[in-house]
């Protein structure tokens, strides 16, 4: 595995998330009522070391809202950022198969019929878990909104989520 790759793709898409929330936002920073900034922050993972990425700082008003890069070494998930508020609010963003409705269709757990005899499998795609076939279907990489109910579904990242999920992170 080329480990600096995937750290700098993940870096990639990372900015690729910002520039979209940049553009969501653009008519409001236009009209000075929120202001956007960016800090350095420290990750390190697994296999991939050390490393440096960008929060982004939202400010509306007095109050801030900080889109946090977590990493991308993740199960299921090609990254996935923590959008933090005021009081501890949080909400997450993850970078999910387009096809994915839910957690659940990205990891499917199948346990042997006899206890402690089969190992665990997981499928990391979309679907269920079924014998691997010669066709396999290339994942296109999105970011999405983790709902925070008990089935955790995602909701498409777009202006009015994204609007949505500021105002139930500030409180509004």
């Amino acid at each position: 595995m080329d480990w600096a790759a995937i750290r700098d793709e993940w870096l990639s898409r990372l900015e690729s998330l910002y520039s979209q929330v940049l553009e969501f936002l653009k008519d409001f920073i236009a009209a000075g009522s929120i202001q956007c900034s960016f800090t350095d922050v420290g990750l390190n993972e697994e296999n991939i070391g050390t490393y440096s990425a960008r929060r982004m700082n939202i400010r509306i008003g007095r109050q801030y809202i900080y889109l946090e890069p977590v990493g991308t070494l993740l199960i299921g998930f090609a990254g996935r950022v923590d959008a933090v508020g005021p009081g501890g609010r949080r909400a997450q963003i993850a970078l999910v198969d387009k096809r994915a409705n839910s957690v659940a269709d990205l990891v499917k757990v199948t346990v042997g019929a006899k206890p402690d005899t089969a190992p665990i499998k997981v499928n990391m795609g979309v679907g269920p878990a079924a014998p691997s076939s010669p066709i396999e279907q290339p994942i296109s990489w999105v970011w999405k909104i983790v709902s925070r109910d008990a089935r955790r579904t995602f909701i498409d990242l777009d202006r009015d989520s994204f609007y949505e999920l500021l105002m139930e992170l500030a409180g509004a």
